[in-house]
């Protein structure tokens, strides 16, 4: 029997949503031997506004640090549970346009994401969510919590 699901793609911001996406996806893994990566998106944003300055930067870099070190914890976890991980920090763009480029260039199997509920009627009009841009233009399938 061929293996459906060989690598997992688990866009992650620190969110109670993310965590449970990627312990599903740590779960999955370890019952189809499958890998995982998670992709994290930030974006650097100018202090004063259009130009970077030295603080923006720096607040960036303290940014990527705290991602580094969340990133370096799911390692952990999933470690303990038998699954072979890698993560990717990507910076600037649209999260959504930098997930799909990314699985498409490392050929990901599966995405796994939480939606967030949107509160209000006008953000549900005008506010396409990350997960809506993955889930409708992504070539591979996506499992939405």
């Amino acid at each position: 029997m061929a293996k459906v699901f060989d690598h997992i793609l688990v866009p992650y911001n620190g969110t109670s949503g993310s965590n449970k996406a990627f312990r599903k996806a740590v779960s999955l893994a370890s019952r189809i031997q499958a890998k995982i990566t998670v992709i994290t998106c930030l974006e650097e944003r100018p202090t004063f506004g259009f130009f970077k300055t030295k603080t923006s930067k720096q607040e960036f870099e303290r940014e990527q640090k705290q991602v580094e070190k969340l990133h370096g914890q799911l390692g952990e976890f999933s470690e303990e549970h038998d699954v072979p991980f890698k993560s990717k920090i990507v910076k600037n763009g649209m999260a959504s346009i930098r997930i799909l480029e990314f699985a498409k260039q490392n050929k990901i199997d599966l995405i796994i994401m939480t939606k967030t509920k949107l509160t209000n009627r006008y953000e549900k009009r005008h506010h396409h969510s990350t997960v809506e841009n993955v889930f409708r233009n992504t070539q591979c399938p996506v499992l939405i919590l």
